[in-house]
């Protein structure tokens, strides 16, 4: 198949088989564009991700994506040191859990339903472009494009070669698949765990799968990050539930810190999703922002595409205005959580404005802009409210 695109000018060249690729490419192919997918992997292949897919990221996603789920998510179970803080049942899902391994084939095969090529094991190389076209040199040959999208992740090869992103932040997090008792999994049911004590300016999580548990430490700040190692081992242990468990794997990876205005695009070529390092600075979620990212390209690149002149500034414009912006907002967020962990635990224990809040954020009920606003408008009475009585329960 790649010697028949070679010498052929393809619509776009995506690279990068996540969910930020596979949906951009989804998108353009149901456009009519001539697409082609490469991943530097065999899919599935392993993807160390805790693996949440936020309501409002399946929402945002154009088909059914049902088959891939592992666990729903419908509550969630906050912690301080491993000690009970409050558990929330919503009536609304929170997220659909997933393994990222399957998750992540399973768009590909979606794409590739919707008339996407793509060749696996194939690595970029370098690219360069011109006033009509993007050339990629891979390992499996030399292929030509009228645009190309990034999407090969936080280490992103296309970003490197366009010169983008030169200083980008980063998280770091070190996941272990745990496997427990079946009982453990019976009595956690759909419910998540989050612990903003477990780790100096971070946080840890408990993830339910089908089979196993996600668990692990996540560090928000790229300039001292702690012995991640350690420090998952010390949160294992506060946590009763997993006292009798077996480890399965072992992972830690770095994560985009988002926030910061800047440049998505050059000449005809554009980021999405972790290459473009869209991912919130307070829980590390990335789903959500590498589909809109890839709506977004995807509307820029087919818009372009139709116009004589291929101007792509667009899409850093409005990637900048609507996920930024947001991301801004969840940096302002997290600085409060993480300076002050133990006095966050304690208002959101005795304050059911800071519960709504909390999970509306991460369903996306609110946007980050819209829950530090309502914060910040209303510190002073949650505060007093929080210290004269207790939290009223659902």
């Amino acid at each position: 198949m790649a010697g028949d695109m070679q010498g052929k000018l393809l619509d776009v060249i995506v690279v990068g088989a996540g969910p930020a690729g596979s949906i951009a490419a989804w998108h353009l192919a149901k456009a009519g564009l001539d697409v082609l997918v490469i991943e530097k992997y065999s899919l599935p292949r392993v993807k160390p991700c805790a693996g949440g897919l936020t309501y409002k990221a399946r929402q945002a996603i154009p088909f059914d994506v049902s088959p891939a789920i592992s666990v729903e998510a419908t509550g969630g179970i906050l912690t301080y040191h491993g000690n009970p803080v409050l558990q929330v049942d919503l009536q609304k899902p929170l997220a659909s859990l997933v393994n990222r391994a399957e998750f992540d084939h399973f768009l590909l095969k979606q794409a590739q339903k919707a008339g996407v090529k793509a060749l696996e094991n194939t690595r970029l190389l370098s690219l360069s472009q011109d006033d009509a076209s993007v050339t990629v040199e891979t390992t499996q040959g030399t292929f030509q494009a009228r645009f190309l999208v990034g999407a090969d992740g936080i280490n992103s090869q296309a970003a490197k070669q366009l010169g983008l992103l030169v200083d980008r932040q980063v998280a770091y997090a070190v996941e272990a698949e745990l496997q427990v008792p079946i009982g453990v999994l019976g009595k956690l049911g759909g419910r998540v765990v989050f612990d903003f004590g477990a780790i100096d300016h971070g946080y840890g999580w408990v993830f339910p799968k089908s089979d196993h548990l996600s668990v692990g430490v996540c560090c928000a700040r790229d300039d001292k990050a702690p012995d991640l190692k350690e420090a998952l081992k010390i949160f294992i242990a506060t946590q009763p539930m997993l006292k009798t468990h077996r480890m399965l794997s072992l992972r830690g990876y770095p994560g985009p810190l988002g926030g910061i205005p800047t440049d998505l695009h050059k000449g005809r070529c554009l980021l999405v999703g972790d290459a473009a390092n869209l991912a919130d600075a307070w829980m590390g979620e990335g789903l959500h922002y590498a589909i809109t990212s890839a709506q977004i390209a995807a509307k820029s690149i087919i818009q372009a595409s139709q116009s004589p002149v291929s101007d792509l500034s667009g899409y850093s414009q409005k990637v900048n205005a609507e996920i930024v912006s947001q991301l801004y907002h969840a940096r302002r967020l997290a600085r409060v959580i993480y300076k002050m962990p133990g006095l966050a635990n304690f208002l959101i224990k005795r304050n059911q404005q800071l519960v709504d809040i909390t999970f509306g954020v991460i369903r996306g009920d609110l946007t980050f802009e819209q829950a530090h606003l309502d914060i910040k408008k209303r510190w002073f009475s949650i505060l007093l409210s929080s210290i004269f009585k207790k939290r009223t329960k659902k």
